[in-house]
């Protein structure tokens, strides 16, 4: 009796086997796609807060500066003042025009003046004119930075503090342009002179910027600062010495 030899069939070149079918099962099974999971839906977050974006930086930006009042006696001291950076308009060519201008001085202050322009005609044979001298005197108290003294001079001048206006608390405040004493000034004395037009805008510049109560007040201070005594002011303090 002979074996019958089974031949296999064949699909597509290949011999059809069991063993081709079990790897094609598992070939599927492994890259079969995973389901998806779905989580519950969450209430919506607030985004985060993003910083503000920085300032842009300007070249040679100049900080607006300010000046505070110094401290009257007895009260809580004040913080110390800074030197303020004038920035006078452009005024072209008509900024060089000069005109008439009439301020109100003391009048010590206008002889002191008139005996300066005396000496300097003595001395260097040319006597300066009522412009010069008045620029010559903001010239000094700008290079010795004097404004902020002589604004805090004239203050206490127009406002003598006394015992009984003693307010450390600072309940009421300053009133830089009131004065304390009834009665108007009586040695005030006009000064006129030619500023141009740039000098006048300098001028009023410091004034406000130093909180000077007004031009005049400004100059008379810085022509005080600045003008040498007269001789009769010496004389005076001879005579009431030996008196």
């Amino acid at each position: 009796m002979t074996e019958s030899i089974r031949t296999p069939k064949k699909r597509g070149g290949l011999p059809e086997d069991d063993g081709l079918k079990a790897f094609a099962s598992a070939a599927s099974s492994a890259f079969q796609a995973a389901p998806v999971r779905r989580r519950a839906p969450t209430p919506d977050e607030p985004a985060p807060e993003t910083a503000p974006a920085p300032a842009p930086v300007i070249a040679n930006a100049v900080e607006p500066k300010r000046i505070l009042p110094a401290a009257a006696p007895g009260s809580r001291s004040a913080e110390p003042a800074v030197v303020v950076e004038v920035h006078v308009p452009q005024l072209g060519e008509r900024g060089q025009e000069a005109g008439q201008c009439t301020i109100m001085v003391s009048s010590d202050v206008r002889k002191r003046f008139a005996h300066y322009q005396l000496t300097q005609k003595m001395t260097t044979g040319h006597e300066p004119t009522n412009a010069v001298v008045v620029r010559r005197a903001v010239l000094h108290a700008k290079k010795h930075n004097l404004f902020d003294s002589l604004r805090e001079a004239l203050r206490h001048r127009r406002q003598p503090v006394q015992e009984e206006d003693n307010d450390p608390d600072g309940l009421f405040g300053e009133v830089p342009a009131r004065r304390t004493a009834r009665g108007s000034v009586k040695d005030s004395r006009q000064q006129s002179f030619r500023p141009s037009s740039r000098e006048l805008a300098v001028i009023d510049t410091l004034a406000s910027a130093y909180a000077f109560p007004n031009r005049s007040d400004f100059l008379n201070s810085a022509l005080d600062a600045f003008l040498p005594p007269s001789p009769d002011d010496g004389s005076r303090r001879k005579a009431s010495g030996q008196a």
